[in-house]
C-alpha cells in the first residue's frame, strides 16, 4: 500500500474526534471518550483508566476506577504508600480496622502509609471513584497524621481569590499532611484573579460544569469528566463559562521542601 493510499484511510474529522491533548513536560488533557481500561491485579470485577502515572513525568499515580456490581479489592490495599479516593458515583464499602463505613458520592478517605483497608462496590449499578497514590514524604518530629473517612457535603465551603473551595484534607493545620484535596466551585463567569505559575503539580477531574482553561499559552475547553494533569510551573488559568455551576476537585502536592532531584 502507498504513503497516499494509507492517508486517504484517515478519517478527514480525525483531529475533531478527540479533544485529548498530551504536551510532555508542561500538560495533558483527557477527555472521557478517549479513556481506556485495564485490569488490575488488585482488584476483582473492575477496571481502571489509568490517567496520571510516572511515565507522564508526575511523582504520583491517578486513576478512575469502575467497580461492577458486587466488585472490589481482592484482598486489602496494602502497598506502603499514601492514598486518596473519592466517590464520583455508586456506592463503595469501606472495611478498615473491623469497622465498615458507606461512601456513596462525594465521600471520601485519605489513608497513610501501612493503614490497609478493603472496597466492595454495594450498588446497582457501576461505581466509579477516584484513586491517587503517592510515596508519603515523612518528616522528623512531624507526626503522620491518622486517616480520613468522611464527605464533602460534610467540609465547609470558604471564600478563596474569586471562587469558593472546600479542603478535604486539613493540610492548612496540620504539617502531617503532604498532599491536599480541593473541592473548587465556580458560578458562571467566575475566573482566577490571575494566571498561576508554581511548584505544585495538579491532577485536576471535572465534576460538573464546563469552562475554559488557559494551560501554558493554550486555551482549552474543558467540561464534565475531563482530566488534566498539570506539571510544575505550567502556567495556569481558568474561567467558569456556560450556564450551570462549574465544580473540580483537584490534587496537589504541599507541605514539603522541594530537593528532589539534588
Amino acid at each position: 500500500m502507498s504513503k497516499v493510499e494509507d492517508v486517504s484511510r484517515v478519517p478527514a474529522d480525525i483531529t475533531t474526534r478527540s479533544r485529548s491533548i498530551t504536551k510532555p513536560g508542561s500538560y495533558a488533557v483527557l477527555a472521557l471518550a478517549d479513556r481506556v481500561e485495564s485490569v488490575l491485579p488488585q482488584f476483582k470485577d473492575a477496571t481502571a483508566r489509568i490517567m496520571t502515572t510516572p511515565a507522564l513525568g508526575a511523582r504520583f499515580v491517578e486513576y478512575e476506577l469502575l467497580f461492577q456490581p458486587g466488585g472490589g479489592t481482592v484482598a486489602p490495599l496494602d502497598d506502603g504508600l499514601e492514598h486518596f479516593l473519592f466517590v464520583l458515583e455508586g456506592e463503595l464499602e469501606l472495611e478498615f480496622e473491623g469497622e465498615k463505613y458507606r461512601l456513596d458520592a462525594g465521600g471520601y478517605i485519605w489513608m497513610p502509609p501501612a493503614r490497609p483497608y478493603s472496597l466492595l462496590n454495594v450498588d446497582e449499578g457501576v461505581t466509579r471513584a477516584l484513586w491517587l497514590r503517592r510515596r508519603y514524604e515523612e518528616v522528623p518530629g512531624v507526626s503522620v497524621p491518622l486517616p480520613i473517612i468522611s464527605h464533602e457535603k460534610d467540609v465547609e465551603a470558604i471564600p478563596e481569590d474569586t471562587y469558593v473551595e472546600k479542603h478535604l484534607i486539613p493540610y492548612d493545620d496540620e504539617l502531617g499532611y503532604d498532599m491536599a484535596f480541593n473541592l473548587l466551585i465556580f458560578t458562571p463567569g467566575i475566573h482566577f484573579s490571575f494566571v498561576e505559575s508554581h511548584i505544585m503539580e495538579h491532577g485536576l477531574y471535572m465534576l460538573d460544569g464546563r469552562g475554559i482553561y488557559y494551560l501554558n499559552g493554550d486555551l482549552i475547553e474543558v467540561q464534565k469528566d475531563d482530566y488534566i494533569y498539570m506539571a510544575p510551573f505550567c502556567p495556569q488559568y481558568f474561567v467558569a463559562s456556560g450556564w450551570e455551576i462549574g465544580r473540580y476537585i483537584l490534587y496537589k502536592d504541599v507541605n514539603r521542601d522541594y530537593i528532589h532531584g539534588l
